[in-house]
Order: structure tokens, then C-alpha cells, then sequence
């Protein structure tokens, strides 16, 4: 409006100019010199004219695209808003499904805006069940509507794991009922015990919640039972061998009335909590006791009896290969594990290769060692190594700052398993500690089963699980983040840095070559577990075949049995370790390749610690990206 109002003036102006110019003529000659003038001003009036429309046309232009630039990033900003409400609904949806889940996630839920849950344990009825299908598909579809390319780079991540997480799950979603719920060590009523002899009890808010939920077990294992029972009609129940163990384990827990595993652990974590005095105190010890005897025992009495009577209904003693539609099960099952995006048949032949290399450098060790094997298996004992956890803690954590990235300072509680419990749970595990209360954490160490601890506390505390999930949690990444569950990355990553730590260890009388044979020896039998499990539940493999698999490796038929039982119960679980542990070596050769010059190994376990749970492919590409 402006340009084409100074235009009109200046054609007044210079039509002004050429009247009073014209009158002031007096001959031709001067009139004929006028009109050449005037033609010639006016060739210059118009290329005047066409410059000022041009100039004109650009300012619009130029104000025009400012103002689409200015809309895109509107777009853009609101795109980024609309994705962090989006992901935050999703975890808030997610973490306060019921009280456990939230209150093992969550030190303050409060803060987070969330409410108390209405459930006390995850539902494991029939609508939950068949509509997670369902409710995954949705939770896609949201996600698609947003554009990559408008959100940050965190963001970005964040929509590449959570998408890659959703489509693993609806995979697994397409097979409802095909999960493993009861197993002697892995079964969610065993489980439950360790789950609940953890409960953190800070207050009395804390208190009254727990007891809530040993009210509430026997609606738990209610919805165990109508689990069961539908697997039954569908013919997915487990076998009649691994409910018997599954049985034993309950009826060991009924039985130890006086000498219970939730009496004596809480017992010890109310003497910790300030603020309340010793008499109420010893009231709520009482009505722990109390409840233990009225509703806890009771309601394995209850699952006991009812499992008891499915005896009989587990029509496959074998893998899953031979369930119907079992072999597909068994791929996205091992998908969802291991987070890769390899082949089962790609994971068989790298297992067998594994095999082979760990056997020849074995002979190649006994050879130049004669004695090696039988002084390894036989002297153990006169290697120094210091059998105090929390020492052993101390001296990871000292020697991996060469090699890894600074950690926040946290503290580390070792614990040990319950007597009653030992038979039926892991050498150790690590427990994760809320997103908001990272630096109290607690490692289970079980008496019975471990023999040493120093590899053992590698993978559990330093530079494994405890190091991993403090390192990412001190980032603070979108909360969303640490919901997504990857096997194989988790246990994958402390595979490998248990490996690495033989490296780091103090073996006098030893040295290189216990570090080799520790190695080797760790992933031999390692990856003759995974191709057990790859040829039970992928190739049909029965018990009588892996007694001959693993007799040409020098086992007994009992130990033969024993793994098989544990695979059968498992499905895929040592695949995590093992297929994740191989994607972090294969990972960390062609990031040597790509760096080149600036390889550094602690720049690299930097590189796939800052990337947090997520699948190998996305951790790949992340790497390509940064380098």
C-alpha cells in the first residue's frame, strides 16, 4: 500500500513538470527538442516505473515468505509442544496402571501429578489381555501423526525408540496367552515374594500401601489362575514337569510360617525409617506378622489348589516350536528380547561360530599350558581375589574410570537373598531404583548359588547394571524413556562389561592367561546355552536331542536336563545376554573402522550409554550420526 501510493505522486510531479515545461516553449525547434526530451523521460519514467514494481513485487515476496517461515515455525514449536504433552500422557498412563508399578518407579509421584492408582497389581484378565493388541495399534497411530522432522533431536530419539518399543510389543501382542507367568525361578509367583521384600517403606504412608497390597495379593494371583485356565483351553499351559517345580516352590513358601522371608526383611527395613517410635514400631511388625498368617499364606494356599488341579493339562513337553503358530512366537519373542533385528537362523550360525573359536583358542591355551585347565578348575582358591562385596565394588569402580564415562556419586546397599529363596532365584540381580531416587540402590547377592563375586558384582554394580542405569538416569531424558524395556541392550551391556572386567581383575599366579581362560570360557558357555534354547524352541529339539548335543561337549545327561528345563521355562531369556553381548563386540568393531583416528574405547562406551535402552539398529545409526 505504501510502494503504490509514493508511485502516484511521482507521475503527478513529473506531469507537472512537462505542462509548465511544454507553455514555456516559443518556437518549433524548441517544441521538437521538447517532444525528444519528453519521449526520452518517458522511456526512463517507464523503466523508473517497472524497477519500482519489481522492487515492490520482491518486498511482497520477502514479507510474504517471512511470514510462511514465521507460520512454519509456529508449526514447528507447536509440534514440539503437542509431542512432549503427548509423551507425557503416555507416561503417566503407563506408571500409575497400578500402585506397585508406580511406587517402584516413582519415589514422588506427586510431583509428577499423578494420582493413586486404582489397581494394586498389573491385570492379567481377559480384557486387559486381548486388548493390548488393540491398545498398542492406537498408540501407533497417534504417534505417526507427528512429523520427525519438526521435533528436536531429543525428541526425535525419543519417537524412534518409543515407535521401535511399540512395534516389538504389538508383534508379541499378536500371540496372547503364549507368555511364560509361572516358573520355579522366573514365575510371577515367585516373583511377587522379592518384589514386595523390596517395597520401599520411607513413611507411614508407605507402610499402610504395602499392607494394602498383601490384602490384595490373593485378587493377584486370582487373575494368575484365570490366566492359567484360559492357556489351558487354548492348550498353552506349561508342562506337567515345570508345574511341578512351580508347585514345590509354593508350597516351600506356605510352609515356612514362622521363618517367612516378608516378616524378616520387613522387620529390618522398618528399623531404618525415622519418625516413628519404637512401640509403633513393633505394632506394625505385629500386623505384618499378622497379615502374613490371614492373607499372604492363604493366598498361595489358594493358588496352589488351583494350579494343582490343571495338573495333567500340559500337553507339550517341549519347546514352543511345538505349540500352533509356537516357531512365529518364538522370532518376535527373541525380537523383543534381544532388540535385534538379526535372523534366528543368522543367530544360530554366529553361535555355532562362537562355539567353534571358544573351543579352538581353549585347546590352543591347553596346549601351550598343559595343566592350565585342571589347575583353573581345581585351585581357584589360590587366586587373590578379595571375597568383600562391597570392596570388590570399590576396586570396579576405581579401575573402570579409564575406560568409561564419569558417573554421579550413589550409594549401594548389598543385600542377600533369603534362605527360604535361595533355590529359586538367580547367583544375583540388581534392583532399579526409582527415576526420581537414583543414588539408593541394591544389589542381591544369593549365597548358594554364587561362587565368585567379582565378575558376578561386574555385571551387577560397576561398570554393569548399577553404573548403566545411574549413568542414563543423571541425564534426565524424557521420562518416557525409562519405561521401554530392552532385554538386550540391559543385559547384553553387562555381559560385555563382565567380560571386560577379567581385564581389569588382580589374579595373581595367573594373570594373562586366567584372564583368557575366563573369557573364553564365558562365552563358550554362554553361547551353548543360546543354541540350546535356538534349537528347543526354534528347530524342535527334544530332550533326548540335547543330551546328545551337549554330550559331544563333554556334559552328563543331568546337567543336559537341567538346561533344558531352565529353556523350556525361559524362552529367549539367555538370548538376551548372549545375542545382546555380541551386538555390542560387532558394534564396537565398526566403531573402531568408522573413527579411525579418533577411536577412543571410553569415547565409545559413552557413545552407546548416552543412547539409553533402545534396539541395535536405532543404537547403530545414532552412533553413524555422531561420528
Amino acid at each position: 500500500m505504501i510502494l503504490r501510493f509514493s508511485v502516484s505522486i511521482l507521475i503527478i510531479i513529473v506531469h507537472l513538470v512537462r505542462i509548465v515545461y511544454f507553455f514555456s516553449l516559443k518556437n518549433k525547434i524548441l517544441t521538437s527538442v521538447y517532444l525528444e526530451v519528453e519521449m526520452e523521460f518517458a522511456g526512463r519514467l517507464k523503466k523508473i516505473r517497472i524497477k519500482l514494481i519489481m522492487i515492490g513485487i520482491c518486498l511482497i515476496f520477502l514479507g510474504g515468505y517471512s511470514l510462511i517461515q514465521e507460520w512454519k515455525d509456529q508449526k514447528k514449536n507447536t509440534t514440539k509442544k503437542v509431542f512432549d504433552q503427548y509423551t507425557d500422557a503416555f507416561f503417566k498412563e503407563n506408571i500409575s496402571t497400578n500402585e506397585i508399578t508406580m511406587h517402584f518407579f516413582l519415589e514422588n509421584p506427586e510431583k509428577y501429578r499423578l494420582e493413586q492408582p486404582k489397581n494394586l497389581y498389573p491385570s492379567m484378565n481377559q480384557g486387559s489381555v486381548l486388548n493390548e493388541k488393540i491398545k498398542i495399534s492406537k498408540e501407533i497411530e497417534k504417534l505417526k501423526k507427528f512429523k520427525q522432522k519438526e521435533l528436536t533431536k531429543k525428541q526425535q530419539n525419543t519417537y524412534m525408540v518409543l515407535m521401535d518399543y511399540l512395534r516389538r510389543q504389538k508383534n508379541l501382542s499378536m500371540y496372547p496367552y503364549y507368555e511364560r507367568i509361572l516358573g520355579k525361578t522366573s514365575g510371577q509367583q515367585a516373583q511377587i515374594l522379592l518384589t514386595l521384600s523390596e517395597y520401599r517403606l520411607k513413611n507411614e504412608k508407605d507402610i499402610k500401601s504395602y499392607f494394602q497390597l498383601l490384602k490384595g495379593l490373593d485378587g493377584y494371583f486370582d487373575s494368575l489362575i484365570e490366566y492359567s485356565k484360559e492357556q489351558v483351553k487354548r492348550n498353552l499351559f506349561l508342562s506337567d514337569q515345570s508345574l511341578k517345580e512351580v508347585l514345590q516352590q509354593i508350597q516351600n513358601v506356605i510352609k515356612q510360617k514362622e521363618n517367612n522371608m516378608l516378616v524378616a526383611t520387613f522387620n529390618l527395613r522398618i528399623a531404618d525409617i525415622k519418625g516413628i517410635n519404637a512401640a509403633q514400631k513393633k505394632k506394625y511388625c505385629r500386623e505384618n506378622k499378622k497379615l502374613i498368617g490371614t492373607k499372604v499364606l492363604p493366598a498361595y494356599e489358594k493358588l496352589y489348589s488351583h494350579l494343582q488341579a490343571l495338573n495333567g493339562n500340559g500337553k507339550n513337553e517341549n519347546g514352543l516350536y511345538y505349540y500352533k503358530n509356537g516357531k512365529e512366537y518364538y522370532k518376535v519373542l527373541v525380537a523383543q528380547k534381544t532388540g535385534s533385528d538379526k535372523t534366528i537362523e543368522e543367530m544360530i550360525e554366529i553361535s555355532d561360530r562362537s562355539i567353534e573359536k571358544c573351543l579352538r583358542k581353549l585347546i590352543k591355551l591347553q596346549k601351550k599350558y598343559p595343566n592350565i585347565i585342571n589347575e583353573y578348575r581345581n585351585h581357584k582358591k589360590n587366586i587373590k581375589i578379595v571375597q568383600n562385596p562391597q570392596n570388590i565394588l570399590n576396586k570396579l569402580r576405581q579401575k573402570m574410570v579409564k575406560y568409561y564415562p564419569k558417573a554421579p556419586k550413589v550409594s549401594c546397599k548389598i543385600k542377600y537373598v533369603h534362605k527360604t529363596m535361595e533355590e529359586y532365584t538367580s547367583p544375583a540381580f540388581y534392583m532399579v531404583p526409582e527415576i526420581d531416587s537414583y543414588k539408593e540402590n541394591v544389589i542381591y547377592i544369593n549365597k548358594a548359588q554364587t561362587a565368585e563375586l567379582y565378575p558376578t558384582l561386574a555385571h551387577e554394580g560397576y561398570p554393569g547394571h548399577l553404573y548403566q542405569n545411574v549413568y542414563y538416569a543423571a541425564r534426565n531424558d524424557d521420562p518416557v524413556r525409562y519405561l521401554l524395556d530392552y532385554p538386550g541392550y540391559s543385559e547384553g551391556y553387562a555381559t560385555y562389561v563382565e567380560v571386560f572386567s577379567y581385564s581389569m581383575m588382580d589374579a595373581e599366579g595367573y594373570g594373562d592367561i586366567y584372564q583368557q581362560m575366563n573369557m573364553e570360557m564365558y562365552e563358550y558357555n554362554l553361547a551353548l546355552c543360546s543354541r540350546v534354547d535356538l534349537g528347543v524352541h526354534y528347530e524342535g529339539w527334544k530332550k533326548k536331542d540335547v543330551r546328545a548335543y551337549l554330550r559331544s561337549f563333554g556334559m552328563d545327561d543331568s546337567q543336559a536336563d537341567e538346561l533344558f528345563q531352565m529353556i523350556i521355562e525361559n524362552p529367549a531369556n539367555y538370548l538376551s545376554y548372549y545375542i545382546g553381548y555380541q551386538e555390542f563386540h560387532e558394534l564396537l568393531t565398526d566403531y573402531k573402522k568408522m573413527a579411525g583416528n579418533k577411536y577412543s574405547l571410553k569415547a565409545y562406551h559413552t557413545e552407546i550409554l548416552d543412547a539409553g535402552p533402545c534396539s541395535f539398529d536405532i543404537l547403530r545409526r545414532r552412533i553413524e550420526s555422531n561420528l
